[in-house]
């Protein structure tokens, strides 16, 4: 009993590293309907998480296996080790597909659309005037990019 404790404990840190990846799943950021995921779908299945559970995995089989060599396991700790370990696969596969089906928010079905609308039009604006707005985006950039802040921060105070 003490040794399959022992053995459950190893996954341990796996089963921490899945529910830190799960959680980021839905996480998002923007205001109102200019919401986005804050992790990509490939960033999620590129990410850290994976390869610390991976390690981690690995780390746990040498170990059985060492102790498999050595005559320290019993049939029911070597049990317990695969079905552990078939929980694992099995929890990990569970969460790649919900990355995989995660719908897009609203506003990421829309913004690429959008973004290649305004590449058309200044694509097709005079070479005179597109120079003209360089400048003057320049000069108002900083302060769009501090308006989804901004409009947070004002929601915030509505709330209250």
């Amino acid at each position: 009993m003490n040794s399959e404790i022992r053995i459950e404990s190893k996954f341990r840190k796996v089963h921490i590293e899945l529910e830190n990846l799960e959680r980021k799943i839905y996480r998002k950021s923007g205001f109102l309907f200019f919401k986005s995921h804050i992790y990509t779908i490939e960033e999620l299945m590129e990410s850290p998480h994976h390869q610390k559970i991976f390690s981690i995995t690995e780390k746990i089989g040498d170990d059985i296996e060492n102790w498999f060599d050595a005559g320290k396991l019993t049939p029911k700790e070597e049990s317990t080790y695969h079905t552990e370990r078939d929980n694992i696969d099995e929890e990990l596969h569970r969460i790649e597909m919900v990355i995989e089906d995660r719908e897009p928010t609203w506003w990421e079905e829309i913004k690429g659309p959008i973004i290649e609308f305004n590449k058309r039009v200044l694509d097709n604006l005079p070479e005179e005037f597109r120079r003209n707005l360089i400048p003057f985006f320049k000069k108002i950039l900083p302060t769009l990019k501090k308006l989804p802040k901004l409009l947070s921060m004002s929601e915030a105070k509505i709330r209250k």
